[in-house]
C-alpha cells in the first residue's frame, strides 16, 4: 500500500474517531450520569495517535502533561469521580471545537465572507481602525483564524499594491495600524463570544455560571478595549496622517449578512436550549451542526441543490477533522488538566494563602497577573484560566463572586492574545504579514495589551472591593 493511501485511510479513521466523540458528547447531554467520558477518551486517544503529524509543539506539551498526570494519579490514587469528570470535560471541549469547525467550513464557503473582508480593508483612513477592529472580532467569531487570515491577507495585498506609489514609511504605518486593529478585535472574543472557546471554557469550569451572567460585563469590557485602542491609535498616528485612496466596495451589504447569521445562530442556540432544558454550552453542541448545514445550503442556493450542498459541508467537515488536531489537542487536554491539576496541588494551602491576602480584590489581581505571565512562557490561557476558575469555584471565598473572577480572567486572556510571541494568534498574524512575532506582539501591540490589562484588572478589582 502506498504512503498517500495509508495517510488518507489514517485521516479517515481519525475523523471517524472525532465524530464518535461528537456523538458521544451529544448523548452525554441527555445521559449525564453514564460513564461516556471513557468512550470519548478512548476515541480521542485513537484520534491523536493517527493525527500525530498535525500536532503542534503546544499540543504535544499539553497532551504529554495531561497523559503523565493521569498516569501518575491512577498509580497513586485519585479522588473518586475526578477521572471521569476530567474525561467528560475533555470530550466536551474536543466535540465543541469539532462542531465549531463545521461552522467555520460553512462560513468559508460563503462568498459574502470575502466581500465583507474586502469592504473592511478598503475603508478610508478615518474609519479604517474601527472597521478592522470590528472585522477582526466578527469574522473571527464566525471563521476563527480563517477570519483573521482573510483580513490580514487582504491588508498585505492592499499595502503591496501601493508600493512605489506611496512612501514606504506611510505604508509601513498603515500595515502596523491595520494589523494591530485586526488582532485586537480578534482578541476580544474571550470576553463575550457565545460560540468562542474562551467564555465556554470558563462556563464549563464554573458550572453555576450562565452566559447571561457574563455577557453584560464582557460587552462592557469590549467597549473599554475598543475605546482605549482607538484613543491610542489616534495619539500614536503620525502628523500629518498619511493619505491613501479608499478602495472600499460600494455597499456594506455583506456586513449585514454576517450580522444576520450571528443573530440567527444565537436565536437557534437559545431556542434549542429552551426546548431541551440543557445548558448554554450543550445547546450549542446540538444547534451548531444544524445551523452549519443551513448556512451551507443558503450560501450555495443559486448554484447547488440543497442536498448536494449539505453533503458537501458534511464531507468537507469530516475531511477537515484530522487537520484540526493541534487545536483540539490543546483544548481537549486543557479540559482534563483543569481537573487533574487540582488533585495534585496543595488545595488547602492555596486556599489558606488566598484567604490570608485579606482582600478579595487582591485575588483578582493575582489571578490575572498569573494568567498573563504564564502565557508569556507558552502556557495556553485555556489551561491556566480553566484551572484557576475551577479552583476559585471550589474554594467559595467570601466576597469573591464567580462572575468578576470569570470576567477578570477573560479580560486577561484577551489582553495577552495579542501580546505574547508564543501565542498562536501572534505567530499566525506575523507569518501572514511577513513580520516577526516579537515585532507584531510586544513591539506593535505591547503598550495596548499591558495598559488594557491594567485598566481591566483595576476595574474588576474595584467592582469586587465595592460590591463583592
Amino acid at each position: 500500500m502506498d504512503t498517500p493511501r495509508r495517510t488518507a485511510r489514517a485521516e479517515a479513521l481519525a475523523s471517524t474517531a472525532i465524530t464518535l466523540v461528537i456523538l458521544n458528547s451529544i448523548l452525554a447531554v441527555f445521559l449525564p450520569h453514564a460513564p461516556l467520558g471513557y468512550v470519548s477518551a478512548a476515541a480521542l486517544a485513537v484520534y491523536f495517535a493517527l493525527c500525530w503529524r498535525h500536532l503542534s509543539g503546544a499540543a504535544w506539551m499539553t497532551l504529554g502533561l495531561a497523559t503523565a498526570l493521569l498516569a501518575a494519579e491512577l498509580i497513586h490514587g485519585v479522588r473518586p469521580g475526578a477521572v471521569i469528570e476530567g474525561m467528560n470535560r475533555m470530550g466536551f471541549l474536543a466535540a465543541f471545537l469539532a462542531v465549531m469547525s463545521m461552522l467555520r467550513t460553512a462560513a468559508s464557503s460563503d462568498p459574502e465572507i470575502i466581500r465583507a473582508g474586502d469592504y473592511l480593508t478598503g475603508q478610508p483612513p478615518g474609519r479604517r481602525y474601527i472597521a478592522m477592529t470590528f472585522g477582526g472580532q466578527f469574522l473571527g467569531m464566525l471563521v476563527n483564524f480563517g477570519g483573521l487570515a482573510i483580513l490580514l491577507e487582504m491588508t498585505r495585498r492592499a499595502i503591496g499594491s501601493q508600493r512605489g506609489k506611496v512612501p514606504d514609511t506611510t505604508l509601513d504605518w498603515r500595515l502596523r495600524r491595520m494589523s494591530t486593529a485586526t488582532l485586537r478585535g480578534f482578541s476580544l472574543l474571550p470576553l463575550w463570544s457565545p460560540i468562542g472557546i474562551g467564555i465556554n471554557a470558563l462556563l464549563l469550569a464554573m458550572p453555576d455560571l450562565r452566559y447571561a451572567d457574563l455577557v453584560g460585563g464582557g460587552l462592557a469590557g469590549c467597549a473599554l478595549f475598543i475605546a482605549w485602542g482607538l484613543l491610542l491609535d489616534h495619539f500614536s498616528s503620525p502628523r500629518p496622517q498619511p493619505s491613501i485612496p479608499s478602495q472600499a466596495p460600494a455597499t456594506p451589504r455583506p456586513l449585514f449578512t454576517l450580522a444576520a447569521h450571528i443573530v440567527l445562530l444565537v436565536i437557534a442556540i437559545a431556542t434549542v436550549g429552551a426546548a431541551t432544558g440543557t445548558s448554554f454550552q450543550s445547546a450549542q453542541l446540538l444547534a451548531v451542526p444544524f445551523y452549519s448545514v443551513f448556512w451551507a445550503v443558503w450560501s450555495l442556493r443559486q448554484t447547488t441543490p440543497p442536498g448536494t450542498a449539505a453533503k458537501l459541508l458534511l464531507t468537507s467537515s469530516f475531511a477537515g477533522f484530522s487537520r484540526a488536531a493541534a487545536e483540539i489537542g490543546v483544548f481537549a487536554s486543557a479540559g482534563l488538566l483543569s481537573v487533574l491539576i487540582l488533585e495534585v496541588l496543595p488545595a488547602d494551602l492555596i486556599e489558606q494563602g488566598l484567604r490570608h491576602l485579606g482582600q478579595p480584590w487582591m485575588i483578582v489581581v493575582l489571578l490575572n497577573a498569573t494568567l498573563f505571565l504564564l502565557a508569556l512562557i507558552g502556557v495556553n490561557p485555556i489551561v491556566s484560566a480553566s484551572v484557576m476558575a475551577t479552583m476559585i469555584g471550589r474554594f467559595d471565598i467570601s466576597g469573591l463572586p464567580d462572575v468578576p473572577v470569570a470576567l477578570g480572567l477573560a479580560g486577561a486572556w484577551a489582553a495577552v492574545m495579542g501580546f505574547a510571541p508564543a501565542m498562536t494568534t501572534v505567530t499566525f498574524s506575523a507569518s501572514i504579514i511577513h513580520r516577526r512575532a516579537w515585532t507584531v506582539g510586544p513591539l506593535w501591540n505591547g503598550p495596548f495589551c499591558i495598559s488594557v490589562l491594567s485598566l481591566w484588572t483595576t476595574a474588576v478589582s474595584i467592582w469586587v472591593a465595592i460590591y463583592g
